[in-house]
């Protein structure tokens, strides 16, 4: 898809091409579908926001659901054609970004396209909590300054993804954007690496050395920990941000360069200020625009799209469909206090697709900490090829002819588990797919894989959905 792509769902193109003639007029290009599963949108790349044309029925949400599913991250705009306050706050907090209700003004929505635009770009800065889209709003602002930007937040909370959404944000999105972490760099040798080097300076400059700050010229410069910079190297930092220009270290001329600076830091620099192990000035200069990122703990609503951004991202990279969260998984994941923020997350994501026995992630695929030891004892159980059908106690519900067919072929519990569940939803709904499917909370095409996998299997699926099906 190109730079700026408007995915437009559910709105004939013909009928109301007009919607968006301001939004075409602006530079964007449009696309249309109107597949109702939305079983394709992957095939159609990635846009930068979506119009999602919804009715009054109560499907609304599922529908917002799978699209957020094919593609997370991506800003929606919901659409409806009446005014229903109730379905609003819905859509709303299950992380549309904007509900207007039709006929809508085509310079209004060309606004909020422009203003939605890239909050939740590729490299996975999402935005679904107030608080974080307010912050997106704010950065956006910043952008089209030149203003130093502080972002400060707790470790692994996505201040480098930040400042990436705030370069592709800004007039220098064409340059380069140079991470730097102060923390990570010897004392010795920060000098050399930030200001670079003539050849000769020290022991082993064989050759000249350009710094971040040349490399970053026409670009964006990213400082990270700031605060555990070294007094004598922020004297020298102040210089650059006030002339403009670097001293090689041994050299003699100074070199100009053309650069933002954005800093991160997980400490309160004011009070650093006050301990005497920040210079006060410098905090003035990296503190012209202040941003803020709250832990994961406390923007739940971003967790789940992150979630599903991670899945999607380790899936692609080997080339499988990405899985779907159980129910029970979303539940952990929004319930657990996440002391590493999103860094933790997307570890427990990556670990997930390795230990998941299914398109389904369960619960203790996750491993979070403070899990049930009988969960556990069950994964180790899957992992050495034990199946709680040949050790388990199987007395329990043995008269459940449904769990008898199942547990008479080989395979971990969990799948079982799974199985039965489906199957289970489907006799509550005399095998209608589209409504199994939506109470399952996945798609009809989900819900026959799994029903094929089933045959496969050797079960008689249409029997046990009948109910015909008895214990032998």
């Amino acid at each position: 898809m190109s730079d700026k792509e408007v995915l437009v769902v559910g709105i004939d193109e013909c009928a109301d091409a007009s919607l968006l003639s301001a939004t075409v007029a602006d530079g964007w290009k449009v696309s249309f579908t109107d597949e109702p599963d939305l079983n394709d949108i992957n095939a159609q790349g990635r846009p930068d926001v979506a119009i999602l044309s919804v009715s009054p029925s109560g499907c609304s949400r599922l529908v917002l659901n799978q699209f957020m599913k094919r593609l997370p991250g991506v800003a929606v705009i919901v659409i409806s054609p009446v005014a229903d306050r109730q379905q609003a706050v819905e859509l709303i907090s299950a992380g549309a970004a904007d509900y207007l209700v039709s006929p809508v003004d085509p310079e209004v929505l060309a606004s909020k396209i422009n203003q939605l635009r890239s909050i939740a770009g590729a490299d996975g800065f999402i935005a679904h909590s107030p608080s974080t889209h307010h912050t997106a709003q704010l950065a956006r602002r910043a952008a089209v300054t030149n203003a130093a930007i502080l972002v400060g937040g707790e470790s692994g909370t996505g201040k480098e993804v930040l400042a990436r959404f705030v370069h592709g944000s800004s007039h220098r999105t064409a340059g380069p954007f140079v991470a730097v972490n102060c923390a990570a760099i010897p004392e010795s040798m920060l000098e050399s690496i930030l200001f670079g080097h003539e050849k000769g300076a020290f022991t082993g400059a064989v050759s000249r050395h350009a710094g971040k700050f040349e490399q970053a010229s026409g670009g964006t410069l990213f400082l990270d920990e700031v605060a555990e910079m070294p007094l004598e190297q922020q004297a020298k930092l102040l210089r650059v941000l006030q002339e403009k220009e670097v001293e090689r270290l041994g050299g003699t001329e100074p070199v100009k360069v053309d650069i933002r600076v954005i800093s991160a830091t997980n400490r309160d620099l004011a009070e650093c200020v006050k301990e005497g192990r920040f210079r006060e000035d410098l905090y003035y200069r990296l503190n012209v625009f202040p941003l803020h990122l709250q832990p994961l703990r406390e923007r739940v609503e971003d967790i789940l799209p992150l979630a599903q951004f991670f899945l999607h991202r380790s899936s692609g990279q080997t080339g499988q469909p990405a899985p779907e969260l159980s129910p029970e998984a979303v539940s952990a994941l929004q319930t657990y206090h996440w002391p590493g923020n999103i860094r933790e997350l997307e570890n427990v994501i990556q670990r997930a697709c390795v230990l998941k026995r299914s398109w389904v992630v369960l619960p203790e695929d996750l491993m979070l900490p403070g899990q049930s030891v009988v969960s556990r004892k069950t994964d180790v159980a899957n992992v050495v090829g034990i199946s709680d059908w040949q050790s388990g106690d199987q007395s329990e519900n043995s008269s459940d002819p449904d769990r008898v067919v199942l547990e008479s072929y080989p395979g971990p519990a969990r799948k079982h588990q799974e199985w039965r569940h489906v199957l289970e939803v489907l006799k509550r709904h005399g095998g209608h797919r589209s409504r199994s499917a939506e109470e399952l909370g996945m798609t009809t095409r989900m819900l026959r894989y799994k029903l094929a996998q089933l045959r496969e299997s050797g079960i008689d699926v249409d029997s046990i959905i009948a109910g015909s099906v008895m214990a032998s």
